[in-house]
């Protein structure tokens, strides 16, 4: 059974590379149910509450908060509010904001954050730390220009989200949560260790071993590990284990598959180490995980 992975919106059968509009909710309820998708996706509150599932765990965000939501993590937004309310949504794919990222190593560290479930950066940006900065206007005429549709609005909301980005980033480092890059050895190390990333993303439900992940980066072994650790500073195998659990995450929450099945889809090797891993990064069992989503789901719709 598949899980509720959102189709890219097409023109002419072309990947939109950003697509925003403005969500309006009447009343209170589910705005819309669990799913993912590729895009990088952020939330900006225009009026009244809501709250969203992200990153193992439900979230308030009201008028002048931002939320933001990396690609492929599972969200459920709900309405708090009788009055429904509304919000702005912009989602765009991370090539629009890195050109060619698979070719410029140091990127790739500025954009792990907005790929994995990233328990260090927060999950939503207050409106009393927004309202004095450039954002809140960068978001209006970002939607100015998609309503008005100027001569060359595509590279003026293209400018925008990337404004929206950097202010992000720079953000997260002026608050020490941000991945350090020290160029120029993180940018060439990152390049380096590029297929071991992606390899991990297209097959976490095989083995996976260190030693065939830096044969493919054309390292030893043993140096592939040392510049794993500088590079994301955590081993192969914890990054193995964040993919697996994310996806473990999109399954419990969207599919009625047994816990035995999506274990063994995740590419764990039996059921109970599948259980313990789940516990110990949840802080619940992957079935007190799905009932608790299950029922908040229930008492939203």
């Amino acid at each position: 059974m598949e899980y509720m992975k959102e189709k890219k919106p097409c023109i002419d059968g072309i990947p939109l590379q950003y697509v925003c509009h403005l969500q309006d909710m009447k009343g209170t309820g589910m705005v819309y149910p669990a799913h993912y998708h590729e895009y990088i996706e952020i939330l900006f509150g225009r009026k009244e509450t809501f709250e969203i599932y992200l990153g193992n765990s439900y979230h308030r965000f009201g008028p002048g908060d931002m939320v933001l939501i990396p690609a492929n993590a599972v969200h459920l937004i709900n309405s708090l509010s009788e009055n429904g309310g509304t919000y702005y949504v912009i989602r765009f794919l991370p090539q629009l904001v890195y050109n060619g990222l698979s070719q410029n190593g140091s990127e790739i560290l500025y954009l792990l954050p907005f790929l994995t479930d990233s328990q260090i950066q927060e999950k939503v940006i207050p409106h009393n730390v927004l309202a004095q900065t450039e954002i809140p206007g960068l978001i209006d005429a970002l939607f100015q220009e998609d309503a008005q549709k100027p001569y060359g609005y595509p590279l003026a909301i293209r400018n925008h989200i990337s404004s929206i980005f950097l202010w992000v980033l720079r953000y997260w480092h002026q608050k020490g949560t941000a991945q350090p890059v020290e160029a120029p050895f993180q940018a060439e190390l990152a390049a380096q260790l590029t297929p071991a990333l992606s390899y991990v993303q297209e097959h976490c439900d095989m083995p996976l071993k260190a030693s065939e992940a830096a044969r493919l980066c054309g390292m030893s072994s043993s140096y592939f590990s040392r510049c794993f650790n500088h590079l994301l500073h955590m081993r192969f195998s914890d990054y193995v284990t964040r993919i697996r659990l994310t996806e473990a995450e999109k399954l419990l929450v969207s599919s009625t598959l047994p816990v035995t099945e999506i274990a063994a889809s995740c590419g764990f090797g039996s059921t109970s180490y599948f259980i313990r891993l789940f516990r110990q990064h949840k802080k619940r069992s992957p079935l007190q995980f799905r009932k608790e989503f299950m029922k908040k789901e229930t008492a939203s719709g």
